[in-house]
C-alpha cells in the first residue's frame, strides 16, 4: 500500500494536473461526422473538485464511430511548455463519473499515463478516418478492456488510482465508440498526486465526494436505479443543505455516498454524520434499507462495516431539532474515506438526508474512565501532572487555561502546572490537534487542580541563660492545625505535639523544629519544619567580692571586684550601707549581704555575687565629769556609767604624748584610775579613751584632764 497514505505525520497534499489537451478522432461517412467530443475541457484542470469535463462519442454507423481522449498534465505553471516529469511508481488518481450505460461497454474505456504531450494539426477528410487539431502524446495504457472491469463496480463518481512503472507527465482518459450503436459519455473531474507540502490543510474536512449506484450480487447492471441528489451538500459548510440518498424502486442495487478526506485518520478518531428522515419524525437506524458505513484506505476496506444494527453507532437527536440526528461512532482502523450505502434489501425507509459528514479527533483522556473528571489536589508549592492516556500518533496535545480560546500554557502529552500557583481552584483544558492540519482539533478535556493554602507558622526563638529552660510558643495558633515539634530538621524524633513546648534545662544553644499541619488538607507550612533557636548565653565570669567579712558598727571599709561596670548593693541598709565605689559603712549590729551585680550584655548573662557581712556592736559607756588633779599629785579616777556591748579593756592616749599612755588594760568597774607623773605641769590635757569588747570592736571617747595649780601657803610676817 502506498506509503503516503500512512504518512499522516508528513505534510502531504494533493497536487492537481493543471494543463489539459485533447485528441478527438472519428470518421466522415456519407456526410455524417462521427467524431468524439469534449465539452468544458478546462474544468478537469481548474482545481475545483466539483467541476468536470465531459467526453462523448456519438452513435455509430455499422459499428463505426470516433473517440475522445483527454490528457491531464502536471506542469509548473499551467502551460505545456513547463511540464513536470513525475517519477516512476508515483501513484496518480483520476476522478471520473461513469453512466450505467458504459458499465456494459468497458471495452470502450481506457486509462493510462503519457509523456511528450505535443500539439498536432487537424486532418478531417469528408470520407474516412480523421482527427481534429489538438494534442497527442506517447501513451502507456494501464487499464484497458482486458483489466478495467476489476476496478469499476457501478455507475456514478469513482476514483481510479494507477501507478505507472515509468516516469510520466500526466494521465489520460479515453472513450471510444461501441460496437453496438450506442452514444457514450463520461465525466473527468481531475487527476492528482500526493506530495509534500509546506502549508496546512483541513485534514478532517471531507475534500471530495463520490456517489452513485452499484449492483448487488442479485442485481445486474440493467437494474441500477437509485440516486444521490446534491452529494456535495453532505460536506459543505451549510448546516441546512443536504444530500439525498434515494434507493428507488429496486432492491437489487445499492446507492452509495463516499466522503473523501484530505489525509488518513488515526486509530480511535470518530465520525459524526448528521442525518434526517425526509418524512420527518423519529429516525430508527434499524429500519433503514441496507444501511451500512464502510471505512476505506486507498480503496481497500479498513476494518468491518458499521451496520444499522450495530451497537457501536450512537444516534442522538440534534439539539434544537425535532428530526435531525447526530450519528457518532469510533473507527479503530486507519481510513481516508467513508462510504455510506443503502439498498439491496427491503425496508421501511429507502430515502435519507445527509447534512454533514465530519471526522473528529479522539478527545484526550487523562483517566481510564473518561466519564470522571480528572481532579488533583495539592498543597501550595507542590506539583501535580496530568498525562494524556490515549495519545495518538501525528497529534499534538495543547493545554489551555480556558474552555474556549484562552492562553496556550503547554504543548505535550504531560502538563505540570507551575508550583508557584496561589491557593485556589484552576481548570485546564487539553486539546488534540493533528500535525499540519488547520482545523483538525478535538473537543477540549477539562482537568481540575485544587491548590490548598499552606498553614502559616510563626514561632519566635528565645534567649536564655545557661542552666535554665524556656517555653516556646506558636504565635496566633490555629485550632485547625496540628503543631509537631522535632529535634532534627528532617527524620528527627517527634518530641511534642501542641502549640507550646517546654525545653529541658539547657547549657548550650539548641535548635528545635516545628511544623504546622492542616488537619483537613494535610498541607504543611512552607519551607518544611521551621527552626526555632534557643540561644543559651553563659554567665559573666564575675569573681568573688574582696572585703571584710566582719565589721564593727560605725566603721567603714572599701569592698572590691575586678569585673568592670558592676553595681553595688546591700540587702539591709539598716545594718550596712555601700556606695557606688564599694565603700561599706557598718550601721548596726546584724548580718547583711553585700552584692555586686553585672547586667546582661550581648555576649553574657548578668551575674550577681554576694558577700556575707557581719556587723558586730561597738562598746560604749558614759564618762563622768572631766577629771582633774592638783599639781604634785599622781593618781585620780575617771568615773563612768552605762557601759554597753561589754567593754572589757581600755587604753588611754594623750595628745602630744604629754602624759604616759595606757594600753589594753582590763576595764575596772565604774571608774578608771589615771596615773600621772608628780611633776606634770599645770595644764589641760586632751586624752582619748579607747574601749574594746570581746568581738574586737572598739570605741574612742575623747576627754579632758586638768592638772590644777596648788596655791602657795601664805607667809605671815609678824612685824
Amino acid at each position: 500500500m502506498p506509503a503516503y497514505l500512512y504518512a499522516q505525520c508528513e505534510n502531504t497534499a494533493r497536487t492537481y494536473a493543471n494543463f489539459q489537451g485533447s485528441y478527438i478522432d472519428g470518421l466522415g461517412i456519407l456526410g455524417a461526422n462521427l467524431y468524439g467530443s469534449i465539452s468544458d475541457a478546462s474544468n478537469a484542470v481548474n482545481g475545483q473538485v466539483k467541476d468536470a469535463s465531459t467526453l462523448s462519442v456519438p452513435i455509430g454507423i455499422l459499428g463505426l464511430t470516433g473517440s475522445a481522449t483527454q490528457f491531464l498534465e502536471f506542469t509548473t505553471d499551467g502551460t505545456n511548455a513547463n511540464k513536470r516529469t513525475i517519477a516512476a511508481n508515483t501513484p496518480v488518481t483520476v476522478k471520473l463519473a461513469l453512466p450505467k450505460e458504459l458499465l456494459g461497454l468497458l471495452s470502450s474505456f481506457e486509462i493510462g499515463s503519457f509523456t511528450d504531450l505535443h500539439a498536432v494539426p487537424g486532418n478531417k477528410p469528408l470520407i474516412g478516418y480523421g482527427y481534429e487539431p489538438g494534442y497527442d502524446a506517447t501513451r502507456t495504457p494501464i487499464y484497458t478492456s482486458a483489466n478495467i472491469a476489476g476496478v469499476i463496480g457501478g455507475g456514478g463518481e469513482i476514483e481510479i488510482t494507477v501507478t505507472p512503472t515509468q516516469a510520466f507527465n500526466g494521465i489520460y482518459v479515453k472513450i471510444a465508440g461501441a460496437v453496438v450503436s450506442t452514444a457514450l459519455s463520461l465525466k473527468v473531474f481531475h487527476a492528482y498526486i500526493m506530495e509534500l507540502s509546506t502549508g496546512s490543510i483541513n485534514c478532517d474536512e471531507a475534500i471530495d465526494v463520490l456517489s452513485g449506484v452499484k449492483p448487488t450480487a442479485l442485481g445486474g447492471i440493467a437494474n441500477l436505479t437509485g440516486t444521490v441528489a446534491n452529494p456535495f451538500n453532505a460536506i459543505d459548510p451549510d448546516p441546512n443543505s443536504y444530500a439525498l440518498i434515494d434507493v428507488g424502486a429496486s432492491v437489487l442495487n445499492q446507492v452509495y455516498l463516499n466522503a473523501i478526506f484530505n489525509k488518513p485518520s488515526q486509530p480511535a478518531d470518530s465520525v459524526t454524520i448528521i442525518l434526517e428522515n425526509p418524512g420527518g419524525g423519529l429516525l430508527d437506524l434499524s429500519l433503514l434499507t441496507g444501511f451500512t458505513i464502510q471505512p476505506y484506505l486507498n480503496g481497500v476496506e479498513a476494518g468491518p462495516a458499521f451496520e444499522n444494527t450495530g451497537t457501536f453507532l450512537n444516534l442522538k437527536l440534534l439539539p434544537g431539532s425535532t428530526s435531525k440526528y447526530s450519528l457518532t461512532f469510533l473507527v479503530t482502523d486507519v481510513y481516508d474515506r467513508l462510504e455510506i450505502t443503502m439498498g439491496g434489501l427491503t425496508g421501511a425507509f429507502s430515502r435519507l438526508r445527509i447534512y454533514d459528514i465530519k471526522r473528529k479527533l479522539a478527545k484526550p483522556r487523562t483517566l481510564v474512565d473518561p466519564s470522571t473528571t480528572d481532579e488533583k489536589i495539592i498543597c501550595q508549592g507542590g506539583s501535580a501532572s496530568f498525562s494524556v492516556q490515549n495519545a495518538q500518533d501525528c497529534t499534538e496535545y495543547k493545554w489551555y487555561d480556558a474552555e474556549n480560546g484562552g492562553n496556550l500554557v503547554h504543548t505535550g502529552l504531560t502538563y505540570t502546572p507551575p508550583s508557584t500557583l496561589a491557593a485556589g481552584e484552576y481548570n485546564y483544558y487539553v486539546q488534540a490537534s493533528r500535525t499540519y492540519c488547520v482545523t483538525a482539533v478535538s473537543e477540549r478535556l477539562r482537568v481540575k487542580l485544587k491548590v490548598n493554602p499552606l498553614p502559616t507558622l510563626m514561632v519566635p526563638g528565645a534567649t536564655i541563660c545557661s542552666g535554665s529552660s524556656t517555653i516556646l510558643a506558636v504565635t496566633t495558633p490555629d485550632a485547625g492545625f496540628t503543631y509537631n515539634w522535632y529535634d532534627l530538621p528532617s527524620g528527627g524524633a517527634l518530641i511534642k505535639t501542641g502549640t507550646t513546648y517546654t525545653t529541658p534545662i539547657l547549657t548550650n544553644t539548641t535548635s528545635y523544629y516545628v511544623e504546622a499541619v492542616n488537619t483537613l488538607t494535610g498541607c504543611k507550612n512552607a519551607g518544611g519544619a521551621q527552626v526555632v533557636e534557643v540561644k543559651v548565653k553563659q554567665y559573666a565570669s564575675v569573681p568573688a567580692i574582696g572585703g571584710l567579712s566582719v565589721m564593727c558598727s560605725g566603721t567603714t571599709a572599701t569592698f572590691t571586684n575586678t569585673y568592670p561596670n558592676g553595681v553595688w548593693s546591700t540587702s539591709d541598709a539598716a545594718i550596712a550601707t555601700i556606695d557606688a565605689t564599694g565603700r561599706v559603712t557598718a550601721v548596726a549590729t546584724g548580718g547583711a549581704v553585700i552584692s555586686y551585680t553585672v547586667a546582661d550584655d550581648a555576649t553574657y548573662c548578668g551575674k550577681k555575687v554576694d558577700f556575707n557581712l557581719t556587723v558586730n556592736p561597738s562598746p560604749n559607756l558614759t564618762l563622768g565629769p572631766d577629771p582633774s588633779i592638783c599639781e604634785g599629785l599622781t593618781t585620780t579616777k575617771i568615773a563612768y556609767t552605762n557601759p554597753i556591748f561589754d567593754p572589757i579593756t581600755y587604753s588611754i592616749s594623750w595628745t602630744g604624748n604629754l602624759l604616759p599612755s595606757v594600753s589594753d588594760q582590763t576595764l575596772p568597774a565604774n571608774e578608771i584610775t589615771v596615773n600621772i607623773p608628780s611633776n606634770a605641769p599645770v595644764a589641760v590635757y586632751q586624752g582619748i579613751l579607747t574601749i574594746k569588747n570581746a568581738n574586737g570592736c572598739e570605741r574612742v571617747i575623747p576627754f579632758s584632764f586638768r592638772v590644777k595649780l596648788v596655791p602657795h601657803k601664805p607667809t605671815v610676817s609678824i612685824n
